[in-house]
């Protein structure tokens, strides 16, 4: 209950009070990859990269004439120069995501920053195509999936030189888009003998609390990806938006009053994505929180040995996953 009032009282004054400054870098040459790009924090993150001016910016997304269009939106708000490019990818689909990690592996020649952005909230139980419940395979599945995929590539731009201009050198980034709401998270499956299982049967699991454990489960994500060899010379984090106005709760069905007060707290997608713009720059201690443009301590619980050995078997259920669906995990997560 401490750390709850903590937090809310917290995220009311970042809300509230928080100035986010606009963080600025030397982008030339560079490639940067956003998921979920189309709407909202993503869009927002991939217009503040535009006007930096990257060589190439890829919008990531599951419909490419939403993408388009965002695409057209980016380049008449900044002037963007460079390359801007939108590539199909279905979070709710590991075949999808599979084939899109083999286009960027293949074809891109270096990567220097990736925000996995794309997720959903929604209180109403709806399985995949891969027969996982969909918030879980979304925002936490297949974002550690793509995560682990793209690391090869990241790691290898890590070893090339600078293309700036000017002396300094900004390491690749691997940015996943978490969520204070993994504070509040209830999260009683913790105890399962199979974690993933129990969060995947419908009545064992309670769907209300999703959302909020697919955002601690992104929090293990960063953390045990950043203890991988293959992400030596690479930033990894996990970084809140704060809440902001956007379509991820769309389908909550929320009471208009409540969006009401909501809606008199929310930033803009755009200024909330510039918590994403400083996670995606600069350097910050491996798999750390980052909220209100700043290294934040994350739940308390997940820092003893207890929350540490959930961090461990949640990780070792996804590995177990992942290396059916792509055999070259096995590789990758070997520490």
């Amino acid at each position: 209950m401490g750390q709850t009032l903590s937090f809310l009282f917290k995220f009311l004054g970042d809300q509230l009070f928080a100035k986010l400054p606009e963080t600025h870098a030397d982008l030339t040459g560079r490639t940067f990859l956003v998921t979920g790009s189309n709407t909202g924090i993503g869009l927002g993150l991939a217009t503040h990269l535009a006007r930096l001016q990257p060589a190439q910016l890829i919008l990531a997304v599951r419909d490419l004439n939403k993408g388009e269009a965002a695409k057209e939106a980016i380049i008449t708000q900044t002037g963007f120069q460079g390359s801007l490019e939108v590539w199909e990818l279905d979070m709710a689909d590991f075949a999808s995501v599979k084939q899109f990690a083999e286009r960027a592996n293949t074809t891109l020649k270096r990567l220097d920053g990736v925000n996995l952005n794309a997720g959903i909230n929604v209180w109403k139980w709806g399985i995949t195509v891969d027969g996982w419940e969909r918030t879980l395979q979304i925002n936490a599945l297949a974002t550690g999936l793509l995560a682990v995929l793209l690391l090869p590539l990241l790691q290898a731009t890590a070893r090339l030189s600078a293309p700036q201009t000017d002396t300094s050198r900004t390491p690749p980034h691997l940015t996943i888009t978490g969520s204070s709401g993994m504070f509040v998270a209830d999260f009683p499956e913790k105890s399962a003998q199979k974690i993933l299982e129990t969060l995947n049967t419908e009545s064992k699991s309670g769907i209300m609390d999703r959302y909020f454990t697919t955002k601690l489960f992104n929090l293990f994500l960063a953390r045990e990806i950043a203890n991988l060899s293959h992400t030596n010379g690479v930033v990894v984090n996990v970084v809140d938006p704060g809440l902001c106005t956007s379509e991820i709760g769309r389908d909550l069905g929320l009471p208009w009053f409540v969006l009401w007060m909501i809606g008199k707290i929310s930033w803009t997608a755009e200024h909330g994505a510039l918590n994403l713009l400083y996670a995606i720059l600069l350097p910050t201690p491996p798999g750390d929180f980052i909220a209100a443009c700043a290294v934040t301590p994350p739940p308390s619980w997940t820092l003893t040995k207890a929350g540490l050995d959930v961090q461990g078997k949640v990780w070792s259920e996804m590995v177990q996953l992942w290396k059916g669906i792509a055999p070259e995990v096995s590789g990758i997560v070997a520490v």
